[in-house]
């Protein structure tokens, strides 16, 4: 991926930019409210946990199935048409306004957590967490890759494969750890 450590460095700052503020903001003034109304139980106990960790893969492959459904489209358009201007980029604009707004939201609720629940919740984000997150920001860079014309089919299905896979060690650390 030509030139993608840059772009996992601006969307790992900018994601942990929205949630350091968040939970600054969050400790600073509304602690009390957001547990109120969050209302967060951390006693967690897996029967099963290679069934939960599979559980919790799965619901996690169906965002990435959605940007690979973007990303198939996209490079389908690429293939097949000159690059759109005006309004045939709506399509591509509301992809990218999904993504970003999902990727908003996780880092908002993330740093509200971490403001309302300090420590304790830092502790419930490890050790899963890190790697959990390193799978989305990859997932978004494949996702800029393509829509830049750096990545082609191969290398979106590569990047996609190495997504699933941090997503499937995040989700088994968090089931039996």
């Amino acid at each position: 991926m030509t030139g993608s450590r840059p772009v996992l460095a601006w969307v790992l700052g900018g994601w942990c930019a929205v949630a350091v503020t968040c939970a600054a903001a969050t400790s600073g003034w509304f602690a009390p409210t957001a547990r109120r109304l969050l209302k967060v139980h951390f006693i967690v106990s897996f029967h099963h946990p290679l069934g939960e960790a599979a559980s919790i893969w799965l619901g996690n492959s169906l965002a990435t199935a959605g940007t690979a459904g973007c990303l198939v489209l996209i490079l389908l358009a690429q293939r097949l048409a000159p690059p759109p201007h005006g309004v045939e980029r709506i399509p591509w604009w509301v992809c990218d306004a999904l993504l970003a707004a999902t990727a908003a939201r996780t880092a908002v609720l993330a740093g509200v957590l971490i403001g309302a629940y300090g420590t304790v919740q830092l502790r419930a984000f490890l050790p899963d967490g890190p790697v959990e997150v390193l799978g989305w920001a990859l997932l978004a860079c494949v996702y800029i890759q393509v829509r830049r014309r750096r990545l082609g089919l191969r290398g979106s299905a590569i990047g996609l494969l190495a997504v699933e896979g941090l997503l499937a060690i995040a989700a088994l650390l968090e089931a039996l750890l």
